[in-house]
């Protein structure tokens, strides 16, 4: 037993269990009952060292690699180098929350080396990363905002070559609240010459993907009284259903994930991005029809066509998303002839000479406030005009008849009325001037 016990038969328990069995019947059928006790005692020992023996020599499977714990913001603050750690806390707090302190994007990668001074990042430094998004910004009205607004710095007024200055805001206070803070969203950078900041969608230094989706951030730049797209779209059925429900539809996940979610699972309602911005393209013009002016763009057929196939019929028949979107461009196509015409008679105007000016104009864009009476009536009547066809093309009754049609109506008889009062005072001025005439009055 011993032999065996040496020569390892322990490690077989099953084996060495039933020898054991064994050897202990035989040993009770002896004469010798001390000897009996004494191996009995051995065997016991034996057996509870061969236990041992046994546990610490199975195989063991080797312990789980535990996973690494995962990063908190303050782990990504924590490991940033000194310098950068005494920029504003927010900031910091929101870049260690975002998926770029987790990709390893840090405070130098996108603001540059010095944090003394930082770098404006460009659109052409977020494309350094994001090239597929940039390259579709890049194409985008966007990405042209600024360059299409400085496109114009010149126009005739009253028969005089005069600034068009697109910034209709003077400077010393009012430009800080002008036109540039919307189209900074094609701002040129100084350093590159890249046309874009993508802080604007994507504000800093979250960066968050559920921000961008949502229609309030477009209500930024696309509202007010003339191009109230976000109004319009609030104010639709589309946008009740989102202000009502909104808050619990799932705008999470990546682009992969948000927009295959939109296959099987759609909202209930439309937002800009699920018409302009489908599958997360950064080229935003998809699904637009009509130009900034509201005429048909040349493709029109393929854009309503592109409309219809990737959002209306997600909730719509083809035939009755065809027939509203008919409906808009009717009601676009009535409108603008209706303010096309009232320009032809305000150029009938200031042919016949009526129209004077009432100061020094510096700048001939409406906004900057220095032109006639006539221009300014027939300027509201032209906002009123945009308010009623993009009220119509975003299915809002409220901004395309109330917001719309009524006040391009009361703003077209503001402004025949002013043009019927400037040939009335001419042809006032022109009997009194005969008559003095006739009477030899002189000044």
């Amino acid at each position: 037993f011993k032999q065996r016990v040496l020569m390892g038969r322990w490690l077989s328990n099953d084996l060495y269990l039933t020898e054991i069995v064994i050897l202990i019947k035989k040993l009770k059928r002896g004469r010798n009952m001390e000897k009996y006790k004494f191996i009995r005692l051995f065997i016991v020992s034996v057996l509870c060292l061969s236990f041992v023996l046994t546990g610490c020599s199975s195989p063991v499977a080797p312990a789980a690699t535990a996973a690494p714990a995962e990063k908190t913001p303050g782990d990504y603050i924590a490991a940033l180098p000194e310098e950068w750690k005494a920029q504003p806390v927010a900031a910091l707090n929101q870049w260690a929350s975002s998926k770029h302190a987790a990709e390893g994007a840090t405070c130098a990668t996108c603001h540059g080396n010095d944090p003394q001074n930082l770098k404006r990042p460009s659109a052409q430094t977020c494309g350094t990363c994001h090239t597929e998004q940039n390259e579709e910004f890049q194409k985008s009205t966007h990405a042209t905002s600024t360059v299409h607004a400085m496109s114009k710095d010149k126009a005739t007024y009253n028969g005089k070559e005069v600034a068009y200055k697109w910034q209709a805001y003077p400077e010393g206070g009012p430009d800080k609240w002008g036109c540039s803070n919307c189209h900074s969203v094609g701002a040129i950078s100084e350093d590159d010459g890249s046309l874009g900041d993508c802080s604007t969608c994507h504000s800093s230094h979250t960066f968050s993907l559920v921000q961008a989706r949502s229609p309030e951030t477009c209500d930024t730049c696309h509202a007010g009284p003339g191009h109230p797209q976000y109004e319009s779209f609030e104010q639709s059925k589309h946008g009740i259903v989102w202000r009502t429900l909104g808050k619990d539809f799932d705008l999470s996940g990546t682009t992969e994930e948000f927009w295959a979610r939109q296959k099987v699972d759609p909202m209930p309602a439309p937002t800009c991005q699920t018409c302009h911005m489908p599958e997360g393209t950064h080229y935003t013009s998809h699904g637009q029809a009509h130009d900034l002016l509201g005429d048909r763009v040349e493709n029109y057929e393929e854009e309503i066509t592109f409309m219809v196939e990737n959002s209306c019929t997600t909730c719509h028949s083809e035939a009755y998303s065809r027939e509203w979107l008919g409906n808009a461009d009717e009601f676009a196509t009535f409108t603008k002839a209706r303010i096309r015409e009232a320009k032809k008679m305000l150029e009938a105007v200031r042919k016949e000479g009526l129209i004077r000016d009432t100061m020094e104009v510096t700048n001939s864009h409406p906004i900057a406030g220095e032109l006639s009476a006539a221009d300014s009536l027939w300027f509201r009547a032209n906002m009123s005009t945009n308010r009623a066809f993009k009220g119509a093309f975003h299915m809002s009754s409220q901004w395309a008849g109330r917001q719309g049609w009524t006040d391009q109506s009361f703003d077209l008889m503001d402004f025949r009325s002013e043009l019927e009062r400037l040939r009335a005072d001419a042809e006032r001025d022109k009997k009194i001037e005969e008559l003095e005439k006739m009477l030899n009055i002189s000044e």
